[in-house]
């Protein structure tokens, strides 16, 4: 499961292919990478629409399946085309298949803005130019939230320690509180290096999804997982799984939040605008906070994500590490 850095750097490369080919597809009608148009057209080419000349004519806005799940779908779009309208431009819903995928994708200039997790930000960030714009919360005080490991409900396990010999879910390789940091806590608490972390369990594997991993437990598919816990609230709501499904045996320390980015050659007019759409978002449309659980976006730097740093480098990981087949 496990692959060198040879492995990933030919990963990268066949995603990215794989990705302009996706590009090419969407100009040709497909609607697989876009959920409202026909045409992801090339990022570079002149903005008409907006009267900007080094604006690009439509912007791609990245996001996961986790958070267009349920009625999720509707409030980002409803979110990329009150954007669009407020910059003159279109802007296109991408969902990729997981983080990853969101980062190949801005790496091959194919996403423009993107939502990712706290850890799979920081890879974005060195290896394809992400920028923090901000993250949605209740106030700037509570924009954090917390890993959990979660197992079914009726389950014995009381502790980490419980769960030896058992089936584990991360839910991507580049998600934050669905892998990096479930890892740590459970390195922590069995007082165990890193790397043996995953041979602790009879079998570990990635879910593809916070969704898929607590519905996974829900159902009795796997014995223990990592989840995000506001993940776990959206799902619940979204009716996806009840709260009686599962019980909660650890909690982490306070990540900050996922935040909203745009790549870092785009047009630095461009960027001043959609940081002034953005911040400004919770007067136009305060549904979309209310959906969301949250009230508005807040600003947030590179420096807000030095706990997730500080946690990559004590469990010895790299965006090479972590760019990687499943």
């Amino acid at each position: 499961m496990r692959q060198g850095f040879n492995e990933v750097r030919k990963r990268i490369l066949a995603s990215g292919i794989a990705v302009l080919l996706l590009a090419s597809l969407t100009a040709c009608g497909s609607q697989q990478a876009t959920s409202d148009t026909g045409s992801a057209a090339s990022t570079g080419s002149a903005g008409e629409a907006s009267g900007k000349q080094n604006w690009p004519k439509e912007l791609n806005y990245g996001l996961i399946p986790a958070e267009v799940a349920g009625n999720l779908g509707d409030v980002e779009r409803k979110f990329a085309e009150d954007i669009g309208k407020a910059l003159g431009i279109k802007v296109n819903v991408y969902v990729g298949d997981d983080y990853t995928s969101v980062i190949e994708a801005m790496r091959a200039k194919k996403v423009d803005l993107g939502y990712f997790g706290p850890f799979s930000y920081i890879i974005a960030h060195q290896e394809a130019g992400a920028e923090p714009i901000a993250c949605k919360a209740t106030s700037k005080e509570n924009a954090f939230y917390h890993s959990e490991i979660v197992v079914p409900a009726d389950s014995p396990a009381k502790t980490i320690a419980d769960l030896k010999g058992k089936t584990f879910l991360y839910a991507d390789p580049a998600s934050t509180s669905g892998h990096l940091f479930p890892q740590a806590m459970i390195s922590e608490e069995l007082n165990i290096p890193p790397e043996k972390v995953d041979s602790f369990f009879s079998n570990v594997s990635y879910s593809g999804g916070h969704d898929k991993s607590i519905i996974a437990i829900a159902h009795h598919q796997a014995d223990g997982a990592g989840v995000c816990d506001v993940c776990i609230q959206r799902f619940i709501d979204a009716g996806m799984v009840k709260a009686s499904d599962f019980r909660v045996i650890k909690t982490s320390a306070p990540i900050p939040l996922d935040p909203l980015t745009y790549r870092n050659d785009l047009p630095p007019d461009l960027v001043a605008k959609i940081k002034e759409f953005v911040l400004n978002y919770d007067k136009q449309n305060p549904d979309y906070f209310k959906k969301t659980g949250t009230k508005a976006f807040y600003p947030m730097t590179d420096a807000d994500y030095k706990i997730v740093y500080d946690t990559a480098k004590i469990l010895h990981m790299t965006p090479q590490d972590i760019l990687k087949k499943k």
